[in-house]
């Protein structure tokens, strides 16, 4: 089943997503799966849509939603903010179970780039059966106070990323949220998933993610001549894989 939806976060506001579920599986395990900066539900070339598919053809169900400010949801990108995102996440999370879509023993938070930095700071307070992160982005972080304050000073408020507006302040609100120390506090099984190639999340900061984890209950995988977006047929089939694989551990 493939379902169009709509959830009302904390603020009244709407997010819109896409569920897919097994047919006739009570309880399904769920991968609520969040996109990355300036991203969508979609994903990069559709990744997340084809990782959707391929996990309900393993019988495996799929959450992805547009963060408040981005795709079908409401708002604007320049209202964005990291706890925003947060907020949105376990809003998320939660309306799952209150829905009685599947249990909460039954459901893995999943994040790519920015949105893997979001989940990895959501669990140790939700508490996720599982975690997968591809490409984390925590490297944001460092110097992000520093880079707002230089176009601060220069007088610009808004970047144009692209044709999405920037709001600089996005930065001092990250800010708050060191990556590693915020990410501590998740005993549960966790998979980190790089692409060899990738520009812009390098190696020492996976390295980093991982000491964060029980590294018993941690699974690395590294995705030979992957890029940051797993942007090859090769890549992208690796980096389902690997997911399919961790899931079917549970």
């Amino acid at each position: 089943m493939i379902q169009l939806v709509e959830v009302k976060n904390r603020k009244g506001k709407m997010l819109r997503g896409v569920l897919t579920l097994p047919d006739g599986v009570e309880n399904p395990w769920i991968v609520l799966n969040l996109h990355g900066f300036g991203g969508s539900k979609s994903g990069h070339k559709n990744s997340h849509t084809h990782l959707s598919r391929v996990l309900l053809e393993e019988g495996i169900g799929c959450a992805r939603f547009d963060f408040y400010g981005c795709g079908e949801s409401d708002g604007e990108f320049e209202e964005l903010t990291f706890t925003g995102q947060l907020q949105d996440t376990e809003d998320l999370y939660n309306w799952i179970i209150d829905s009685k879509i599947t249990d909460k023993e039954h459901i893995i938070l999943s994040g790519q780039s920015l949105g893997g930095y979001v989940a990895s700071c959501a669990a140790p307070k939700l508490q996720p059966i599982g975690l997968i992160l591809m490409c984390p982005g925590g490297g944001m972080w460092f110097g992000c106070k520093e880079r707002s304050d230089q176009l601060k000073a220069k007088g610009v408020q808004f970047a144009d990323l692209e044709g999405l507006k920037f709001n600089v302040d996005f930065n001092y609100d990250l800010y708050n949220y060191e990556p590693f120390s915020s990410a501590k506090g998740y005993d549960k099984k966790v998979l980190l998933v790089r692409g060899t190639e990738d520009k812009l999340v390098n190696e020492e900061a996976c390295q980093m993610y991982l000491k964060c984890y029980n590294r018993d209950n941690t699974t690395y995988v590294q995705v030979d001549g992957g890029d940051h977006n797993f942007a090859s047929i090769t890549a992208r089939a690796a980096c389902e894989k690997a997911i399919i694989d961790f899931v079917k551990t549970f």
